[in-house]
């Protein structure tokens, strides 16, 4: 019994000091690893700051501008043409498609000439004819003229053939003028570009009849395009015909110049078509969509910053200034335009504050900046 005891006991021990050294071994290798993650806190916390970003600014100003209001407009080609028959015909050839570049005085449309050019060849001869019977006559006229200056041959036999000559004359230049009349129409057989621009449209088919006057294709001119807005008609007033205006299509922002308005409005909604006609450098095609900003409102006083200078973050206006040379956000209200410039308020802005103009786009908070303006 004694000996079942000590053995028990010696067990105990045993279980009790394996465990021991397992906790040993434990805080050990949790030691270890602590002390293998010193070295990299350390080296994070020596890691170098970011690099101050290179930007560029203006001065915030005082001055005046304009109110402005956004409107949704679209795209028109300021010039189009539906190009039409001068003659009628049978279509023989056709030379484009729609999408098809076109320059001034290149063919679109060939008609049938066959029956003109018999005319044209029975016009002739009869006027061959004519001048032939012309120089016969007057070759008499002239060989009796001296005689009947001397009065051997009798009046009547003298005017005989200078009326007939006048006449023979007349007949000539009749024949003349018909002839030159169907060379023309058969050059308005062949239909020509009347300047320099995109077909949009296509009206004729090899094998089709087209009247006199019949249009066969619609032609525009995409160097410049209009774009058409409706505004409330208590803003005509604020437009001067030339007033240059910004216009945002596709990305892109453009000047164009406020060219007139139709006098005839909505009279549900009370507003009329404004036209802005502007260089096509962009590209736009008739149809596209176009924001216009539109005077609004008198002129008023108040702070201008470059327009470069604000920014969108997440539908916010926002300018960027330098301050004891690091980046500062500031959110704004806008408050107008004047060419180039942009009415703002802010929060802590000042006549005076240098914003950035130029590499504003990836700043953060509080970021060094280096100024670095050309």
């Amino acid at each position: 019994m004694h000996r079942h005891r000590s053995a028990r006991s010696m067990k105990t021990k045993t279980n009790l000091f394996v465990s021991v050294v397992g906790v040993f071994l434990l805080l050990g290798n949790i030691g270890f690893a602590a002390a293998q993650d010193k070295p990299e806190d350390k080296a994070a916390a020596k890691a170098p700051a970011q690099p101050p970003a290179l930007v560029e600014v203006a001065q915030i100003v005082q001055g005046e501008t304009e109110p402005m209001v956004e409107f949704v407009g679209t795209v028109y080609f300021a010039r189009k043409s539906n190009v039409a028959a001068e003659v009628e015909g049978v279509v023989e050839q056709v030379f484009f498609e729609e999408g098809y570049r076109v320059k001034s005085g290149d063919p679109l449309v060939r008609l049938g000439a066959d029956i003109l050019e018999t005319l044209i060849n029975a016009t002739r001869a009869d006027h061959e004819l004519v001048l032939v019977e012309l120089e016969q006559a007057q070759k008499e006229l002239d060989r009796r003229e001296p005689l009947y200056k001397e009065g051997s041959v009798s009046e009547s036999a003298y005017d005989e053939y200078f009326f007939k000559s006048r006449m023979l004359q007349n007949r000539s230049m009749s024949l003349k003028a018909s002839l030159d009349r169907l060379l023309l129409e058969k050059k308005k057989k062949m239909i020509l570009a009347p300047f320099d621009g995109i077909v949009v449209r296509k009206n004729a088919e090899k094998g089709e009849w087209v009247d006199n006057g019949g249009m066969v294709a619609v032609i525009a001119d995409d160097r410049s395009v209009d774009i058409v807005v409706n505004v409330p008609g208590v803003m005509l007033k604020y437009l001067k015909t030339g007033k240059e205006l910004t216009v945002k299509s596709e990305n892109a922002k453009l000047t164009g110049k406020f060219l007139s308005y139709v006098p005839k409005g909505d009279v549900a909604t009370r507003t009329f078509d404004v036209k802005i006609r502007l260089l096509n450098a962009a590209g736009l095609i008739e149809g596209m969509e176009a924001r216009a900003l539109v005077p609004s409102g008198e002129k008023r006083q108040g702070l201008k910053a470059p327009r470069d200078a604000l920014l969108d973050k997440a539908g916010q206006n926002v300018v960027w200034l330098v301050k004891d040379s690091a980046a500062k956000m500031v959110p704004v209200q806008v408050t107008g335009y004047d060419g180039m410039y942009v009415g703002i308020t802010g929060s802590g802005l000042e006549n005076g504050d240098m914003v950035v103009v130029k590499g504003n786009e990836r700043l953060r908070e509080g970021q060094p900046v280096t100024v670095g303006n050309k």
